[in-house]
């Protein structure tokens, strides 16, 4: 028997000597274990960003001062007693207000990533906490200068004596900038405009209440007694600022975990794709050393050494791989740093490296890796000395029946799973939901477990047909692809379940897009829609709807937004007392949405009252005539009553429920609520094209307003869809690529599998450019096979899933057919293209030299 040393020697020995295959192996654990360490890496480097950003904020903040529980903000008497506090040095109200900013041509200036605010003024030495430093100019007076950050400046060409116009969601407002300061962190692309202090109390706080404070104590006050003091003499909660950094710092680490989990997923399904790829590697490996095996059998290895030798040659593949994707996720993330920094978004930290960045996806990479060559080193072991007599093709072959009947089980059963969740209308979402990813489950394992069989009649007759213009060599690559259906299916089956996950995508973001578009179109009504940035970042101007009622030609306009006022103690959108929203309408909301009236009317103009759709009317025991307590967390001293006009059927446009804006306009503050979109309808017989010309040139002042109908409305929704996919296909392009160099990895391994069978045809007169072509064939066959499979697999459990969700508003799966097409013309190419190495390498094989091995 040889001794175990001997045999980790053969090992490491034949991992070297086999420099192409060992590259080939690798480069699929590399990419997965990449991923993965590159996300914990990421989101590490965003923490150590946010971290930055919260010290520059809190140190030297003895105590932040916030309302105390119940109250509304902090009144002027009670900042303006901690002003005069004899424990109190400085007092800083700690506060912004979101602005649009452009230039006196109410041109915008257009942030990219970063943001636009104004906060109050101090002098370095009034600052509480990391000051800014004044580095040109004078600081700002009043309420109608403004200093800017030095990053603006130079962004965007501003200079000392421009006059710039804000937007507000209330106002517009011009101001000059008297001053240019250097912040203390760095700001990127964002514009951070600070007036003074009485200019800012002037424009956003005109009743002196804020939101919170940064107070530094007196020299002889520690902070900790001096936040004991404020909670004690005011009625106001304070805390220290190095413990509210502390609980800042732990709230975004926790929320950084979401971030790092999903890109983390993304990395999982890559390493999944790689397995598949890992273990045709070392299958194919094992097949091309039954000789070496046998040899070693008949020289007294047993079959556990074998065995274990192969597993020993997977560790070591496996800590190789997952230590080069360690090094690569640092490429990744630093190249991540470098996009994010062209895009004015610098982020700090380094990269981000930590112990688990480095020791998981290594242990991760390893046992993937371990796992993935267990079944290759058990058939290894396996391997009799009289093999050694034996060709590698005699050697490689085994029944598939006992797998395929497995698998079409597994398969049959997955798919009745995944339709008994989509079509059980009255199980919960989240029942449903599980019945179709444990069906997704059954379906994509049975795939693997039958995908040989399954091959063996598609493969073979759709290589005839596109290898028939190719004559013998064409009708040879078709034969080449029947040969072998483990090696066949296991190649393509990388590919489909990339292609399956891309497609299911596909069909998700184009039903939804179909349902935008199907609910703008059957329930609005309105000419015309004025909006804010679709994306939700600001909201509409206050004084949109008078603009627009002023134009030349409107007839009738409505105004729909959310306020916190409450109806018999409910809001239609309620998610904790932190936010409870209630859609407010001004005007007849029948003017814009096409409501399916049950009872009552909708006319909240001539009726100020509210509406309510019948579900959320039934669930209340709210009657049509009855009257309701209609209250505002902001303003809890008062309350009133207010009447149910209508009840219509559920309507997306207004949720729930909504108020007339008038019923409670008079105690809640206007700044209290949003806008969100004016309707707005033309006068009889005049002129759509003329009306648009009219609004756009009425809103021209608001700078950020847009004039849309409602189609174009659901196009700019539409498109913040397919962003957010776009950004998942970029996610999922990774296990494509990976699938890609599967095909290069096999077609490459079995191109020195069948280096006799390339010499004899070369021998025989077959010319390079056949040979190529041969080989590009079968890529081209395994590709498409791949990509035909999992598409179908994924428009399967993309429907099973649009099922389920066919109560969020998603009707009607849509098959994106363009998309389906550009990619099995694209797996076409992928084939072509992934065979572009392996052919010529073939093409150059010596016909004697392979025919004397």
């Amino acid at each position: 028997m040889a001794s175990g040393s001997t045999m980790r020697k053969v090992s490491l020995r034949n991992i070297f000597a086999h420099k192409l295959r060992l590259a080939l192996t690798l480069l699929a654990v590399v990419l997965g274990t990449s991923f993965i360490a590159g996300s914990f890496m990421f989101t590490k480097t965003l923490s150590d960003t946010f971290d930055s950003a919260i010290s520059s904020s809190f140190d030297g903040v003895d105590a932040a001062v916030s309302p105390a529980e119940g109250s509304e903000g902090i009144s002027e008497d009670v900042r303006q007693a901690i002003v005069d506090d004899p424990e109190v040095e400085s007092v800083n109200i700690r506060g912004s207000q979101t602005v649009v900013a452009a230039n006196e041509d109410s041109e915008a200036f257009q942030t990219g990533g970063g943001s636009s605010s104004l906060a109050p003024f101090y002098p370095e030495q009034d600052y509480v906490g990391e000051a800014a430093r004044m580095s040109e100019g004078n600081a700002p007076s009043g309420d109608s200068e403004v200093v800017i950050n030095q990053e603006a400046v130079d962004e965007y060409d501003i200079a000392i004596g421009d006059t710039l116009i804000l937007v507000t969601p209330n106002e517009h407002i011009q101001v000059d900038v008297s001053g240019v300061y250097e912040p203390p962190v760095d700001s990127g692309s964002s514009i951070a405009l600070m007036m003074s202090e009485d200019g800012y109390l002037d424009r956003f706080a005109p009743g002196g209440m804020v939101d919170s404070l940064a107070v530094s104590g007196a020299s002889d006050v520690e902070p900790d007694a001096l936040v004991q003091h404020l909670n004690d003499e005011y009625d106001v909660s304070a805390e220290s600022g190095e413990k509210l950094a502390e609980d800042l710092t732990k709230a975004i680490s926790e929320g950084m975990q979401f971030i790092n989990y999903f890109l983390i997923a993304f990395g999982l399904i890559a390493l999944l794709v790689g397995t598949f790829i890992i273990a045709n590697t070392f299958s194919m490996i094992v097949a091309q050393r039954t000789k070496e095996f046998a040899l070693l059998r008949a020289l007294g290895a047993s079959r556990g050494q074998i065995t274990r030798s192969v597993v020993t040659e997977s560790v070591i593949v496996g800590l190789i791989g997952s230590a080069v994707g360690v090094i690569a996720g640092m490429g990744l993330v630093a190249l991540i740093k470098l996009g994010l920094s062209t895009q004015d978004m610098p982020l700090g930290g380094g990269l981000g490296l930590t112990v688990n960045a480095v020791v998981v996806p290594i242990i991760l990479g390893t046992i993937v890796t371990v796992i993935s060559a267990w079944a290759p080193a058990r058939r290894a072991g396996a391997v009799e000395p009289v093999e050694a007599m034996r060709t590698t093709e005699s050697a490689a072959g085994s029944s598939l029946k006992v797998r395929t009947i497995i698998g079409l089980a597994l398969l049959i059963l997955g798919v009745a799973l995944a339709i008994a969740g989509a079509v059980w209308t009255d199980g919960s979402t989240g029942v449903r939901a599980s019945l179709v990813g444990v069906g997704a489950l059954g379906v994509i394992v049975g795939f693997f477990l039958a995908g040989p069989a399954l091959s063996l009649p598609i493969v073979p007759v759709f290589g005839k047909a596109i290898g028939a213009p190719f004559g013998a060599v064409g009708a040879l690559a078709a034969t080449n692809s029947k040969r072998n259906p483990r090696r066949t299916s296991a190649t393509a089956f990388a590919l489909t379940l990339g292609l399956a996950l891309v497609t299911a995508i596909g069909m998700l973001g184009a039903t939804m897009n179909s349902s935008i578009e199907d609910l703008m179109e059957d329930n609005v009504s309105a000419d015309y829609i004025l909006s804010g940035p679709t994306d939700g970042s600001f909201p509409a101007p206050a004084t949109t709807p008078h603009l627009a009622q002023e134009t030349e030609g409107v007839a009738n306009t409505v105004a729909v937004g959310m306020a916190p006022v409450l109806v018999d103690g409910q809001a239609a959108l309620d998610y904790g007392p932190q936010f409870q929203m209630t859609n407010s309408i001004d005007g007849n909301p029948e003017s814009m949405v096409a409501f399916d009236v049950v009872e009552g009317s909708m006319d909240l103009e001539e009726n100020p009252g509210f509406i309510a759709n019948r579900t959320v009317a039934e669930a209340n025991g709210w009657t049509v005539g009855e009257s309701y307590e209609l209250t505002s967390p902001v303003n809890p001293m008062e309350s009133r009553e207010v009447e149910l006009i209508g009840i219509y059927e559920p309507n997306p446009i207004v949720e729930g429920f909504g108020v007339s804006q008038s019923a409670f306009e008079d105690f809640v503050p206007a700044e209290a609520g949003q806008l969100y979109f004016v309707g707005v309808n033309a006068e009889e017989g005049y002129d759509l094209d003329q009306l648009r010309t009219n609004l756009e040139e009425s809103m021209k002042e608001l700078i950020i307003i847009q004039v849309m109908t409602g189609e174009e409305y659901a196009g700019q929704a539409t498109d913040l869809i397919n962003q957010m996919l776009s950004i998942l296909y970029a996610l999922l392009a990774l296990a494509v690529i990976i699938a890609i160099l599967g095909i290069v990895n096999t077609l490459t391994l079995g191109v020195i599998e069948r280096r006799q069978e390339i010499g004899m045809l070369r021998a025989v007169g077959t010319q390079r450019r056949q040979i190529r072509t041969m080989i590009t064939l079968e890529a081209v066959q395994i590709a498409v096979f791949g990509a035909v499979m999992g598409m179908l697999i994924g428009l399967g459990l993309g429907w099973a899933f649009i099922e389920v969700l066919s109560g969020t508003g998603l009707e009607g799966a849509v098959v994106p057919w363009a998309q389906l097409l550009i990619m099995l013309a694209a797996s076409a190419v992928v084939g072509v293209v992934a065979a572009i190495w392996p052919s010529a390498r073939a093409a150059k094989t010596p016909p004697l030299e392979a025919i004397a091995d």
